[in-house]
């Protein structure tokens, strides 16, 4: 079974995080309203119709958003097996005020849950964003699972990003009960912030930060895992809501070729329109071909505690 766990808000949605208009319109306007990102809609229906494929949301949105966050996947002919949300009323109504913006002690025992029911042979593909702590969230995650960070290990930097004692013990009780495995095949982070893509080196070659969906699109493509014909459609809807700008997706191209994720000949099999597809193979064939490889193994294991303290992360693990 291949797993797809996605996050919402700036990942999936363009939602306004404005502190008082942003808040208002994503709790009360209308599903049709909702705007997927450029190519998000595309390739996550594709995901979420593929053979064998179970796809889960763990969102920060609030519980009483269910409904209307259900009609609009519907909407967009989205799948979804799991939808968690956010119980920020009992945070209030408890006095849990770090918990209502925290990840690390919400999204971290969301995954470990979802983990626990999912077969062991499965193997799973992340998505998220910069804008709060998916990065170092999956990434601990993924280790976790894998067997990498331990029980101990796992406590200390749940506590240190500002976790309630409750919120670890859950994560431990349930880490607990999942047979390790080296499931998590890559996370893809969406650079909404315009956070260096250099900042998520320590992170190792297993995240991969994009700025654009066309570009997780065409990763996924040369390592087989999405169809070229998926990959079209991706990049035609990046084009049309980019204004019809070639160069934004000659950019992009040159991008990915540069960071080494594709390579320059996968381009020579771009499909799309005769026009654009020169226009953008035309942007490889002028870069210089200075290609900044992906790490291809870290040098040792990630030290989630020094990058918390100081090491370029926020205190509750957003990238800076």
């Amino acid at each position: 079974m291949r797993v797809y766990r996605w996050d919402l808000d700036k990942t999936y949605l363009g939602t306004d995080f404005h502190p008082v208009r942003g808040v208002v319109r994503a709790a009360t306007e209308a599903a049709h309203r909702k705007r997927a990102l450029p190519g998000a809609a595309v390739l996550l229906r594709a995901l979420s119709n593929a053979d064998d494929a179970r796809v889960t949301v763990v969102s920060g949105s609030p519980r009483q958003m269910r409904s209307v966050l259900i009609e609009k996947l519907a909407l967009d002919g989205i799948r979804v097996d799991e939808l968690v949300l956010k119980d920020n009323l009992t945070n209030v109504r408890k006095g849990r005020f770090r918990a209502i913006r925290g990840q690390f002690g919400y999204k971290l025992p969301a995954l470990l849950r979802a983990r626990a029911s999912t077969p062991i042979e499965s193997t799973e593909l992340l998505f998220g964003d910069d804008v709060e702590a998916d990065a170092l969230v999956y990434s601990l995650y993924a280790d976790a699972i894998a067997g990498i960070v331990g029980a101990a290990q796992l406590s200390r930097v749940m506590e240190l990003a500002g976790a309630y004692p409750d919120e670890i013990d859950e994560a431990l009780d349930l880490l607990a009960d999942i047979a390790p495995r080296n499931a998590v095949r890559r996370i893809f982070i969406r650079q909404e912030r315009g956070v260096s893509a250099n900042r998520f080196s320590a992170l190792g070659a297993r995240l991969v930060p994009i700025r654009s969906w066309w570009q997780a699109a065409a990763v996924l493509n040369e390592c087989g895992d999405l169809s070229d014909s998926t990959v079209e459609a991706v990049m035609m809807r990046v084009y049309l809501m980019s204004g019809r700008d070639a160069w934004i997706l000659g950019a992009l191209a040159q991008d990915m070729v540069r960071r080494g994720w594709v390579s320059p000949a996968w381009f020579e099999a771009l499909p799309g329109p005769k026009n654009l597809v020169t226009s953008v193979r035309d942007s490889v064939s002028r870069m210089d071909l200075h290609v900044i490889r992906p790490p291809s193994e870290l040098l040792g294991p990630i030290d989630y505690m020094a990058l918390l303290s100081g090491g370029g992360w926020g205190r509750h693990g957003q990238p800076e």
